[in-house]
This record gives structure tokens, sequence and C-alpha cells, in this order.
């Protein structure tokens, strides 16, 4: 359970962010979530390749690990992995076969952000690629309830306003989608984009009435009339068509106001705790952990987590020359 959702200020200025949606509290210790960034000509050690680092990236990750839930990178591609029940691995031998390199679903964001510097070349280097079946020890470890491998989908957008989806639902291999700059679960990203066609009634003004016959004219009730039938649950299909309509829908805004119009199209599908439990017997409920929203020309991360208000902000740098690590502040501050 996530949304990622892009939008732009008049100078095309692009302001990207997401909600990180699961049921465990993803500032635990065991799972011990946290800024991390790396430098150009860093040598990453994966799970079963090491690389070295083409571009600076920073996000957030898990358990000092390279399973980043999203990040940005110094070339200003930022992007993130959500969960989609369709996904698929496949074997190494299988991969060969195909003539597709092995990738890891965990590593995916990291991988692409340490590696590409535009859309172009992740969409080149993804129809190469198949995701490997594998055990991932870090969030094996982190004693969340949720096995690895961990289905999912993801998507990257850069400062020009282009979006893609990759999602490994071919025996492994990638379906590559350009994106709207909306993304949440399951089902795939196609059925999505068809599902936006049972809307086509929704505006972004008053209807203020409807003539239905010669003598009865029905009035609207005070105001939003244009967005009667926004669904308002918290399902993977509704929360897209609610992202889709409100970012799209956004006045016009000058760049300084962009993480302030980001986080308010994200307050409509950011969960509380208690109104989504697994099932009627369980205390266990899907809800969002935090919330990043990405300043993607400035290559600045702001975080703010569930329990609290107050936003941590990162700065990336392409001049760094050591890993950084930065924790996120659960004090919650208030200007009196």
């Amino acid at each position: 359970m996530c949304t990622s959702i892009s939008i732009q200020a008049t100078n095309q200025d692009v302001f990207w962010g997401r909600t990180m949606d699961f049921t465990f509290d993803p500032f635990k210790a065991s799972v011990d979530s946290k800024i991390t960034a790396y430098p150009k000509g860093y040598k990453l050690k994966g799970l079963h390749q090491s690389w070295q680092t083409k571009f600076a990236f920073a996000g957030i990750n898990v358990n000092s690990s390279l399973f980043f839930n999203d990040g940005i990178n110094s070339a200003g591609i930022v992007g993130d992995a959500q969960y989609l029940e369709e996904a698929s691995w496949t074997t190494l031998e299988d991969l060969k076969k195909r003539s597709l390199k092995p990738i890891i679903g965990e590593e995916v964001v990291a991988y692409v952000l340490s590696n590409f510097g535009s859309i172009a070349e992740i969409k080149k280097a993804f129809s190469n690629f198949g995701q490997i079946k594998t055990n991932y020890p870090d969030w094996d470890h982190a004693d969340t309830g949720i096995p690895t491998p961990i289905p999912m989908h993801y998507t990257f957008s850069d400062n020009f306003g282009n979006s893609i989806v990759l999602e490994p639902v071919d025996k492994g291999a990638f379906k590559i989608y350009d994106s709207i700059g909306v993304m949440t679960n399951s089902p795939q990203y196609s059925w999505h984009l068809d599902n936006l066609r049972n809307y086509l009634y929704l505006t972004n003004h008053n209807r203020g009435h409807h003539q239905l016959t010669a003598n009865l004219d029905i009035q609207q009730i005070e105001s939003g009339s244009g967005l009667l039938g926004l669904p308002g649950d918290y399902t993977a299909p509704s929360r897209f068509i609610r992202s889709t309509f409100l970012s799209k829908f956004l006045a016009p805004f000058e760049r300084q106001q962009g993480i302030t119009q980001l986080y308010n199209v994200f307050k409509s599908v950011m969960i509380p705790q208690g109104i989504e439990h697994v099932n009627d017997h369980s205390e266990t409920c899907d809800y969002t952990g935090y919330w990043s929203g990405y300043d993607v020309a400035q290559r600045t991360i702001y975080i703010q987590p569930e329990d609290c208000p107050t936003m941590t902000k990162f700065s990336l740098s392409e001049n760094i020359t050591e890993k950084i690590t930065q924790p996120i502040s659960h004090t919650f501050k208030v200007n009196e």
C-alpha cells in the first residue's frame, strides 16, 4: 500500500513524493529507516553483485542496506519501490536462457539512482533485465512480517516531467510504461490507466445544477459538485483515481510553494492507523508510516514520519565524498 505523485510548478520544476504504507513501524530498531547518501565513485556491494556509483544519490533505506524505498540522484532522477501483487521472478538459469541480466528487486532503486542520469537510459537498461528470485537478509531480519522477495514495481521521474513505471510481471522481465506521474499498487499499471475511463465526468468546477426535466431543476449542495463520485476509500484503484485528478486539477503554483502543494495533494491518500485492519480479528493495520517529498531541481528530500508532523530536510550535493547517514526527527516542533 503506497502512493506516488509528481507535480510541476509554473517554471516546470518537478516535485515528487510518496507515502510509505505498510503494517509495521518503518522506524523501529529492527527496520531502522533513515536518510542515507552515497557519493559518486563509491563501491557498492549488493547481495549478488557489486558496482561503482556513477552518480551521487540519497534516499530512505532499510537496515543500512541497499534496499532503498525511495530516493534521488545528482542528475535529478527520483523514484521509489511499491508493493505489486502481480510481480514475478525467475531463476538465474532462466534469465541466462532469455539473455536477460539478473537484478534483485530490493536493490532496484539503489541500482537505478547510482547508475542512470536519464529516463531514456533507464528504459534501455531495463529492457534487458529480469528479477532473480532470492531472499534479502537485511529485510528478513527487520521483523516486518513480510518475507522476501517482496513483490514490487518501480517508478522513476526526472526534472523535465518525464516518468516511467517498471513492472516485473513477465516471468521476471519488465514491462515498461510511460507514466502520467501517479502510481499506487495492484492491479498492474495498464489496468489503472483503463480505469481512468470510468471517471470521465469528474471536473474541477461546480456543476451548479441539473435541469433534469422542465419541472425538476436539481441544485448542487454548497460546493464541490464537480468531484461528485470521486472514490474516497483507500484501495489502490481509488487512491490512483484520487491522486490523478487532484494532482492534475491543482491551481498553478510557484516553485517556492512546491513542497506545500505536494503535501496538500497527499493528504487525501495518507492512511491513519486503525482504519485498515488486515482482517476483523487482527490488531495489525496498514497505515502511512512516512511521507517523503522531493524538490527535484534542488535535489532536496523532506520526510515526515507518522508519529510527528515535523519534517526532516536533507539536500544532496553531487560533491559529497563519503557515505552520509541522517536520522529522521520525531520531535514535534511548533513556532510560538
